[in-house]
């Protein structure tokens, strides 16, 4: 059975849902609806979509999808997760979830209130390395964890689009739009502890360089979020999480990554695998974690996220976004705004 999909959202995210999505053969994209003319008929255009909408309320009411994508900025995730729930449609959400844990836990109430399917659009949990890294760390192996670091960004970029730059459509900057996919994916493999405090602060550079790397649709000017910030984060069990992004960072090797510190050893990520190093007394010794080989690329992944939330609307699986890993996220990056905020540690 064909599961009729369509895309809330016709700029860089939604677009690039659009194209993956050909690759999914079961889903056959009817819709797209976005109120910016341009960008939709680009879409209809570009991608051969049957139908273009200028709002989502009626494309739902017309067309009827049994999937929706939402990629509209973030101030619209809730109002439009919860409408495509109310519509009978099963759907994933673009990051970051929405702009607050009030907000989150609508939008979970409403997946629960319908019986329809919730996942998000976190790539990296597709990736067979990590999926065997979060069982390694699971069964015990590296001990209880107690500290974890998180950092992601980009190497002198800000990313493109009309709505990252500014804060009243996508709740942050670089903490919101980048290193949340990192974020994310720590937290799914140390098992998502409940976090309990949030402490960060946030710093702006872009206008504050005599000649800054613009790579967005905007002007310097309009630039109302962070560029690099840093938190530190409590969980209730008692164990931590830093937590750092910058999307001005220098030329290095490794831009993104997580470490996770356990009882017997550490997991240092480096690209899309990652080093186990565990403690004999005291000696260091390597252990190497036999993973299948996976061909996914960075590409494939999307398309593979869509195949496995597909599978789960057809009975073959479950989401592999759980609601209260979701929450706790939206916890963590809540709490980082509103801590920069105030300038002091907030509970979440």
């Amino acid at each position: 059975m064909t599961i009729r999909t369509a895309v809330i959202g016709a700029g860089l995210m939604g677009r690039s849902h659009i194209e993956s999505l050909a690759g999914v053969p079961r889903v056959e994209v009817v819709a797209v609806a976005d109120p910016h003319e341009p960008g939709l008929q680009a879409a209809v255009a570009d991608f051969k979509v049957p139908a273009g909408y200028p709002d989502a309320s009626t494309m739902l009411e017309k067309e009827k999808p049994d999937y929706v994508v939402v990629a509209s900025p973030a101030l619209y995730h809730a109002e439009h997760s919860i409408a495509a729930f109310e519509s009978g449609a099963h759907v994933l959400c673009e990051k970051p979830l929405c702009m607050s844990t009030a907000e989150a836990e609508a939008i979970i109430a409403a997946a629960k209130r319908t019986g329809r399917l919730f996942t998000m659009g976190l790539q990296f949990r597709q990736l067979r390395t990590f999926q065997a890294l979060k069982e390694f760390i699971g069964s015990g192996k590296l001990g209880q964890v107690y500290h974890t670091r998180v950092w992601a960004g980009h190497i002198m970029a800000y990313p493109w689009g009309r709505f990252f730059h500014r804060r009243e459509y996508s709740l942050g900057g670089v903490v919101a739009s980048t290193t949340v996919h990192l974020l994310d994916l720590a937290m799914w493999i140390i098992g998502a502890p409940e976090p309990l405090t949030v402490s960060a602060s946030t710093f702006r550079r872009i206008d504050k360089m005599p000649d800054p790397p613009v790579h967005f649709e905007g002007e310097v000017g309009e630039v109302t979020v962070e560029d690099f910030g840093h938190a530190h984060v409590r969980f209730v069990d008692g164990s931590s999480m830093s937590v750092e992004g910058n999307w001005l960072t220098h030329p290095r090797s490794r831009p993104g990554g997580f470490e996770i510190n356990g009882v017997l050893g550490v997991v240092t990520s480096a690209e899309n695998t990652f080093e186990i190093e565990l403690e004999d007394h005291d000696k260091i010794v390597p252990f190497d974690l036999d993973v299948e080989h996976d061909p996914t690329t960075h590409g494939d992944r999307t398309v593979t996220q869509h195949e496995v939330f597909v599978d789960a609307i057809q009975g073959k699986g479950e989401p592999i976004v759980r609601f209260r890993e979701a929450l706790a996220v939206q916890r963590i990056v809540s709490g980082f705004y509103q801590s920069a905020d105030k300038g002091a540690e907030v509970r979440v």
